[in-house]
């Protein structure tokens, strides 16, 4: 008895995670470097009305959300990983194809978020720091902990979460003093097409969700994956609209689309109450260093999983090792900052669209439709 108690809270060394860890390893792993220039991003389309694009994008997301933990539900009983469930539904060669093409956009993204939070701490504290230095620090840390397996990421992710969140109330409240809401006005001034045109954009700063797809065989009870699973979604959905809504109407949507990171201004530009903190530099640090921690460490754990599972040979840390260099040598290629958003933006609408939307659906709809014609 005691033993199927651990089990359902994720608390024993089995490898397995709970629901409610799964809610704080999506949490962190999504909520990431997406939202630094999302502000920007969707007030470049829709102007004041920018917010509402994020609106639409976490409403659809949702509902990806709902559909990838639908398919991962479904064959968690089986104790298949993704590989062997791709293979199942669509057919060993095309099973392939999308495992190596989410691993390619995991990695893809691990190294373009890399070299963003590079780029960060270069301009926030580290000016003369080399970008392989940074590059290795972050790698070595985020290797080590991805070595350690799920369980031991979802206890840190508990933690931490705490440490992401609570800096990001603490400075965004203390921001609302200098808000003008009168920047978010007139609300639906801009054209529809202009909002949904938005809404894309917005969509990639949920870069991430592809790991409900994965974590099917670690979760100790799969019951509720689906309401555990769009809630969480829903809360970082939440948390992003307000961020939008927030710094728009604090630069206004004229001023905003000229900041490369309109949300670190903000932050670093907050004034708290009684001089808590002198400088904001600390806080925001502290919420980069964990994001860039998260989301590196999620794409060497999953990509390293996929690659050892399509191999069909090895353990996953050994696939990490030889992702480490792959991932150091595609952050340190880009030649300035203005061409990793080029190469970042050319991933989201390729391989962007296919791990997070085509994907997905594609496991949904094919998985429905052979349930339907065994039952």
């Amino acid at each position: 008895m005691t033993a199927a108690k651990h089990t359902d809270t994720g608390f024993s060394s089995n490898n397995k995670i709970s629901l409610r860890q799964l809610q704080a390893l999506l949490l962190l792993e999504i909520f990431g470097f997406g939202v630094t220039s999302l502000p920007r991003r969707v007030a470049e389309h829709a102007a004041q009305d920018g917010w509402l694009s994020v609106v639409a994008a976490a409403l659809f997301i949702v509902g990806i959300a709902a559909a990838m933990a639908a398919v991962t539900r479904r064959f968690t009983g089986q104790g298949l990983s993704f590989y062997a469930l791709s293979c199942k539904v669509l057919g060993r060669p095309l099973g392939v194809a999308v495992t190596i093409i989410i691993c390619a956009r995991l990695v893809a993204m691990a190294s373009l978020n890399l070299r963003i939070f590079a780029e960060i701490t270069r301009q926030t504290m580290l000016p003369q720091t080399p970008f392989p230095v940074i590059f290795a620090a972050m790698l070595l840390l985020a290797a080590y902990g991805a070595s350690k397996g799920i369980e031991s990421r979802a206890r840190v992710a508990e933690v931490l979460i705490l440490l992401v969140f609570v800096p990001l109330i603490i400075v965004f409240a203390a921001s609302s003093r200098q808000i003008d809401f009168t920047n978010l006005a007139p609300v639906l001034d801009a054209p529809i097409r202009d909002i949904l045109s938005g809404s894309f954009s917005a969509l990639f700063a949920f870069s991430g969700i592809e790991a409900l797809l994965i974590i099917g065989p670690f979760l100790s009870r799969p019951k509720g994956l689906v309401k555990s699973s769009t809630q969480a979604v829903g809360i970082i959905g939440i948390c992003m609209i307000a961020i939008t809504a927030i710094t728009i109407a604090r630069f206004g949507p004229v001023n905003i689309v000229h900041q490369m990171w309109p949300v670190i201004k903000m932050m670093d530009t907050a004034s708290l109450p009684g001089a808590i903190i002198d400088r904001q530099g600390a806080l925001i640090m502290t919420f980069w260093i964990i994001s860039a921690y998260a989301t590196v460490g999620a794409a060497l754990f999953f990509s390293s999983l996929l690659l050892k599972d399509v191999a069909g040979r090895g353990k996953h840390p050994t696939y990490i090792l030889i992702l480490i260099p792959i991932i150091a040598f595609a952050a340190n290629f880009p030649a300035n900052l203005a061409h990793v958003y080029e190469l970042l933006n050319l991933a989201n609408t390729t391989l962007g669209v296919a791990t997070i939307v085509v994907i997905p659906l594609l496991l949904f709809a094919v998985s429905s439709l052979r349930r339907r014609l065994h039952e």
